[in-house]
């Protein structure tokens, strides 16, 4: 039976967040960076936990979709996400999870992408296909974002903060997966899973302590299996190909990342691009 949870935000506004019922006790935590192929991800792990019965929510995309996010919501939120029995999947940022008792002992599965692609694809996101919800402060943000976006090339977007954000959440995961004291993690890198999805998924699976049979996990995965013939900005599945950036940023810009980025890039074993290399941007 459908439960919903009614709440207002900060400013008065009020949300709610629709769930099922958890059907066991094991709760999971999915989290990926912006633009890391985090959607590919989440819905990986929404069609493997529909498959299997289990419990699946994505918080962050209910509030997106109501013109929120986790800025505009207070502690009672953060309980919520830390009732036990659910597959936690949509989490882009770490918010305020780490108060979560729940969230420190349960078990983490994370994302994570080269930065320097990482940048040119949340341009391009930001300046032409990211969806917008209809009304709320996050359509407000988004289109100003995709304005100032709209104005500039990707390498100046980059050089002016537009992707700083982000690197700052790439650069919170890896302090967060550094120590104990956040508990377990389970970390995929885009590049070491994009062309091998069903096997990543039976991973997932594993990890998610979801039986399934293959043929189940191969169908899903047959939905997000995508490879674009060429690239098109203008489209939310843009390339997929590790490396664009190089055809994108000049040196100066990837060298920007590389600095905002060096120690989380060591961590997650990205390499900096050789000194000298000639760039072909477009």
């Amino acid at each position: 039976m459908t439960e919903r949870l009614q709440l207002t935000t900060f400013a008065g506004r009020p949300y709610e967040i629709v769930f099922e019922p958890p059907t066991r006790a094991e709760t999971f935590y999915c989290v990926a960076l912006h633009k890391s192929g985090s959607v590919l991800f989440d819905n990986i792990v929404k069609g493997l936990c529909a498959a299997a019965g289990q419990s699946y929510l994505d918080v962050e995309g209910q509030l997106f979709r109501q013109g929120l996010n986790f800025g505009h919501c207070d502690h009672l939120l953060l309980d919520f996400c830390g009732r036990p029995g659910f597959v936690y999947s949509g989490f882009r940022g770490l918010w305020q999870m780490m108060l979560l008792r729940r969230f420190r002992a349960s078990r983490k599965l994370m994302l994570v992408r080269d930065p320097r692609d990482i940048a040119i694809s949340f341009y391009h996101s930001m300046a032409k296909s990211h969806s917008v919800p209809a009304d709320g402060p996050v359509r407000e943000t988004l289109m100003g974002m995709r304005n100032e976006a709209a104005t500039k090339g990707p390498s100046d977007y980059v050089l002016q903060g537009g992707v700083d954000g982000v690197f700052a959440n790439f650069n919170a995961y890896a302090n967060v997966t550094r120590g104990k004291a956040s508990g377990e993690w389970k970390v995929y890198r885009y590049e070491d899973v994009i062309y091998s999805k069903l096997d990543w998924a039976k991973d997932i699976a594993a990890q998610l302590q979801l039986d399934l049979p293959e043929d189940r996990i191969a169908a899903i995965v047959a939905k997000e299996d995508v490879f674009p013939e060429k690239e098109d900005p203008s489209k939310h599945i843009r390339r997929v190909h590790p490396g664009g950036f190089r055809d994108s940023l000049t040196p100066e810009a990837i060298a920007y990342i590389e600095r905002r980025c060096a120690g989380a890039m060591d961590h997650f074993r990205y390499a900096k691009e050789p000194a000298g290399q000639p760039q072909q941007v477009a």
